[in-house]
């Protein structure tokens, strides 16, 4: 059971990028047609790539995130936490500075019409600025399962797709159609960022006072 409530976090996280496309994609035939179905289709298939990365950094860290924590070695537990968000965020610039460069070519790149390419050299800089936030969460999630805080970590795994639905049925009928799906989504990537750093606090002083209190006990 234990191996269950850990697993779920990665499993998720894994099946992310397809529950959004689902969400988003439905949302997005109503209120934008098939093109907006196919601009967010070329957006997906780089942006994905990027938060694949931050993925890997999380993954990377585990198991040494892991050691330290098995050892109660907080001190170096936060450190190696602090490189991985460094090195998430150095990705994170690097991939936004890229895409952000190539997005004129972007949609010919994966056969799309003028129109869809146009279409997504104006839409894809939206999404960039959930990138550095993905970032956060992601290895913040990572870190939460590394050191078997599953609830933590079950609850910022699938948070992103139920604030993304919440917002899609409220904000686009209210602001603007099409253009609010897209904000919908960054929107609820930036909250749950926000939402994994308060985690992140409380659950590190969670410990330390569990640290403090066992050594007044001896």
């Amino acid at each position: 059971m234990s191996i269950l409530k850990i697993g779920l976090a990665p499993f998720g996280l894994a099946m992310s990028p397809n529950i959004s496309l689902i969400i988003i994609n439905r949302f997005s035939a109503s209120y934008g047609g098939k093109s907006a179905i196919a601009v967010y289709a070329c957006i997906a298939y780089m942006i994905c790539i990027i938060y694949l990365i931050f993925q890997s950094v999380g993954d990377g860290s585990q198991p040494l995130i892991s050691r330290c924590y098995g050892e109660r070695d907080f001190v170096r537990l936060k450190s190696i936490r602090r490189l991985a968000y460094a090195f998430a965020m150095l990705l994170a610039v690097i991939g936004c500075v890229v895409m952000y460069l190539t997005k004129g070519s972007l949609g010919f790149l994966f056969g799309a019409s003028h129109d869809v390419n146009v279409e997504v050299a104006k839409i894809s800089p939206i999404f960039l600025i959930s990138v550095p936030f993905v970032a956060v969460t992601r290895v913040t999630t990572a870190s939460f399962y590394a050191s078997g805080k599953s609830v933590p970590s079950n609850l910022l795994t699938f948070i992103e797709r139920v604030l993304m639905l919440l917002l899609m049925l409220i904000l686009p009928p209210l602001f603007g159609g099409q253009v609010m799906i897209w904000w919908s989504t960054v929107i609820a990537r930036i909250l749950s960022s926000i939402l994994a750093l308060l985690l992140k606090s409380y659950v590190d002083r969670h410990d330390l006072s569990n640290i403090l209190s066992k050594g007044t006990e001896k």
